[in-house]
């Protein structure tokens, strides 16, 4: 297996996990984050995307569980990519988050979120006890 690797080559986790797990790898790598001898590819892993790799850490007790690992520059196309093009304004300053995706709020009314709920909600109403009269 070679050590090297070249834009739009499939990365070498892909040829050593040839397959998307949901359960038990039979070949995990170690996590850059807890160390465990615990990663495998995620589920929602594209194979046609070279230049980005979803990982899971299969450590309950490792917070970094899901991982994306993304090529920012590889010398051909990655600074094309929408997702580099936007950490890239993030860095540089030229994206604020937080001004472009202000936090949404919204509160509603008992009324509002049972009008959610349409015809599968009745109102209930207060029936006599037998002993009532």
């Amino acid at each position: 297996m070679s050590n090297e690797w070249e834009a739009g080559a499939t990365p070498w986790l892909r040829r050593h996990q040839p397959k998307t797990t949901w359960a038990n790898e039979p070949n995990p790598v170690q996590c850059m984050f807890c160390g465990g001898q615990t990663i495998k590819r995620s589920e929602s892993d594209r194979d046609d995307d070279p230049g980005r790799i979803e990982l899971y850490c299969d450590n309950g007790s490792c917070d970094a569980r899901e991982i994306v690992l993304l090529v920012k520059r590889d010398g051909a196309n990655a600074f094309s990519r929408a997702d580099v093009r936007a950490l890239n304004m993030i860095d540089n300053g030229t994206l604020d988050v937080h001004t472009a995706f202000p936090p949404q709020f919204k509160s509603s009314t008992l009324s509002e979120l049972m009008a959610d709920y349409g015809k599968d909600t009745e109102r209930r109403t207060r029936q006599p006890a037998p002993y009532e009269e």
